[in-house]
């Protein structure tokens, strides 16, 4: 049973960093955009605002990803006895194929997500401005 609440909890966590990720994200630079703009109109300040804001968040989450993944091949390449390139004959074992980690199959799911919406909304709901007749 210890193997089973494991899972569900990895799982709802990798939920949790799904949403925060896909709608958390976009949805505080859109709050934050709103509070810069004046009035009922859209302001370029505020889509300015929203897009570098966006931009810059995702940034930080890829170094962090990055740090995070670095960190972590560390610990199991000394965890394995794994030595660096220069230092392996070519006789050694061959590396086997990299697995993704937790953090990497989060940041996969929420790109899935993130395009099945906006493709969705763009079908659905997506205004070409053509005029109907």
């Amino acid at each position: 049973m210890k193997g089973g609440a494991l899972t569900f909890a990895r799982l709802t966590l990798g939920a949790v960093v799904v949403a925060l990720l896909a709608a958390g994200i976009p949805l505080a630079w859109v709050w934050v955009g709103s509070q810069v703009q004046g009035g009922t109109s859209p302001s370029a300040t505020a889509i300015a605002t929203v897009v570098t804001g966006c931009m810059a968040s995702y940034g930080v989450v890829a170094l962090l990803a990055a740090w995070l993944k670095g960190r972590g091949d560390l610990v199991a390449r000394r965890e394995r006895g794994e030595r660096y390139a220069w230092n392996r004959s070519l006789s050694d074992a061959r590396k086997t194929a990299p697995q993704t980690n937790f953090l990497e199959n989060c940041l996969i799911a929420t790109t899935i997500v993130v395009a099945v919406v906006v493709t969705a909304w763009f079908f659905l709901y997506g205004n070409p401005g053509v005029p109907q007749t």
